[in-house]
């Protein structure tokens, strides 16, 4: 099974880069958006971020913002699959920054669903915390209850670790207990 993936994600990976090398930019951006989900972290990040950092540059140079922001998402994305969260956190920030100029609403909440889940990971839960219910907010105008309702587990979750983390803190700070 897991040969099979690996197969998958190689043809998804290979389909975008013939399509950014045939100037079919947005059939790129799509197939390597289903092409991440699939990467392994385990793989040598080499490949995908010099694509992706290929891919940026055209964007750039031809003025395509809309695109570069995609194209920086997907860097993230890719970053944060290498557990490399610092640039992760970084191409996410610059993706929403476009977005937010672009008028993206629903992007910028997809944004930044993908900047808490990496400040959760990074073990920044107050930050997670709040940048989940900015985006929580942006659906809620937008109308979208299954987002609102899958972050909103997302949060009760956070917030009970994040508690019991604090409470576990306080005891051992009460009790003078040191780590070992």
């Amino acid at each position: 099974m897991r040969l099979k993936l690996v197969a998958i994600m190689n043809d998804l990976f290979q389909r975008s880069k013939e399509f950014f090398e045939n100037g079919e930019i947005n059939n790129s951006l799509v197939t390597y958006e289903k092409a991440i989900s699939k990467i392994n972290h385990s793989e040598d990040s080499k490949q995908y971020i010099s694509f992706l950092s290929k891919f940026l540059k055209h964007c750039k140079e031809n003025n395509l913002k809309e695109e570069e922001a995609i194209v920086l998402r997907a860097m993230g994305r890719t970053y944060s699959i290498f557990k490399q969260y610092v640039e992760s956190l970084k191409h996410h920030w610059l993706s929403l920054k476009i977005q937010k100029k672009l008028g993206k609403k629903i992007d910028v909440a997809q944004g930044l669903i993908f900047i808490a889940e990496d400040l959760e990971v990074r073990g920044d839960y107050d930050e997670s915390i709040d940048t989940y219910k900015e985006a929580m907010q942006i659906f809620k105008e937008l109308g979208k209850q299954k987002e609102v309702t899958m972050i909103n587990k997302k949060l009760k979750k956070l917030q009970d670790f994040s508690k019991e983390a604090l409470e576990q803190d306080y005891m051992l700070n009460k009790f003078n207990i040191d780590d070992y």
